[in-house]
């Protein structure tokens, strides 16, 4: 048996746990996905309304959100990057809302419960969140709430495409039908009718088609602006994302019905990536809110430091004659073993304050 090395053998064992849980979460939204498929043309339409009504109606469209979610999520966080820790735990606090709420079947509330459970350890673990700010851990190229807004823009507007086109088939399918029906049953009133009421139905599909296609549009927009550095300032897209949000919020509210609670666990949680977080925040110019500050000293003070700080203080030279590919991790550069800072500083790329004895910045990695 081969032993592990480089960065398997850096990797903290709960974090392990944590990346095995989302890919078996993954896995069963993935079955669930397949079984609504197959069972589908084996049970009767009477069978088929009961597994509706039950919430079964929603286990294919979850099915294949989680399953690409969790996926993409446990591949990235063993790779040691900070945004997939990010949509772990948003996926937890969605498919916790969603199980609350009794719109998932068996294998996807057991994902969920998988999901919250490596949430919770990559967030209050030391050493799984230390493996996010260590050597092994993926740069950062923007704010991981704006990645994340950004992600649900394009999510949505593939979303949107796709409604699109289906509506715009169906418009034109029903007219084509509306004029051939009325041009063959001329002298039929009941050809006439019907091929009236095919038109009629053929142009509110292609007016809401337009309608979806317009939403496409604003998503695409609103995906590639948040991207937009100083001095082109991303505001007018944060304000446009966050009326998106609002508005499909206020649905939900008016709608009530079991969907509600997941609505708006939606809207507040695309409205709080683009308003609350430090690094949303300096992204679009504003500065950080002291309350935000001192919830995530607290979330960071949970379980105390690290057990075995292996990037946290100074390199040590391995022993002569150990195999180096086995037991010590690359050094990222040639800074790496230079001893931590002793005194208090400040980080050069974010500005986030950092504690002596440190040398990577708890905010964005940077080294000190």
């Amino acid at each position: 048996m081969v032993a592990p090395t480089g960065r398997a053998r850096a990797m903290p064992v709960l974090v392990w746990a944590a990346v095995g849980a989302l890919a078996l979460a993954a896995v069963l939204c993935l079955t669930t996905l397949v079984g609504s498929a197959a069972s589908a043309d084996a049970l009767s339409t009477a069978e088929l309304e009961v597994l509706a009504s039950a919430a079964g109606s929603a286990a294919p469209a979850f099915g294949l959100v989680g399953a690409v979610w969790l996926g993409f999520a446990a591949c990235f966080v063993a790779l040691g990057s900070r945004p997939a820790r990010a949509f772990t735990l948003v996926g937890a606090a969605l498919g916790l809302c969603a199980l609350v709420s009794g719109l998932l079947v068996v294998p996807l509330a057991a994902a969920a419960l998988l999901t919250v459970g490596a949430a919770v350890v990559l967030v209050v673990v030391p050493d799984a969140r230390a493996w996010f700010t260590g050597p092994y851990a993926r740069p950062l190229r923007g704010p991981v709430s704006v990645l994340l807004v950004r992600t649900c823009s394009l999510g949505a507007a593939i979303a949107w495409i796709a409604g699109t086109v289906v509506l715009g088939v169906v418009g034109l399918v029903a007219m084509a039908g509306g004029l051939v029906t009325a041009s063959r049953g001329g002298d039929s009133e009941l050809g006439t009718a019907l091929g009236g009421l095919l038109g009629v139905i053929g142009g509110f599909a292609l007016i809401a088609a337009l309608f979806l296609a317009g939403l496409a549009a604003v998503q695409l927009w609103v995906f590639s602006a948040l991207a937009r550095r100083a001095p082109r300032s991303p505001r007018s897209a944060r304000v446009v994302a966050t009326l998106l949000a609002g508005l499909a919020g206020l649905g939900a509210l008016v709608t009530w019905d079991r969907w509600t609670p997941f609505g708006l666990a939606v809207a507040a949680v695309l409205i709080g990536a683009l308003w609350l977080p430090d690094d949303a925040r300096r992204h679009f110019g504003d500065a950080p809110l002291p309350a935000v500050a001192r919830l995530l000293e607290r979330v960071r003070a949970i379980g105390g430091s690290p057990r075995t700080p292996a990037w946290s203080g100074a390199a040590t030279a391995p022993p002569a004659g150990r195999d180096t590919t086995l037991d010590w991790p690359p050094e990222p550069d040639e800074t790496w073993s230079q001893a931590p800072s002793s005194s208090g500083s400040a980080c050069a790329l974010c500005g986030t304050p950092v504690p002596p004895g440190s040398s990577f910045c708890g905010n964005c990695g940077t080294r000190v």
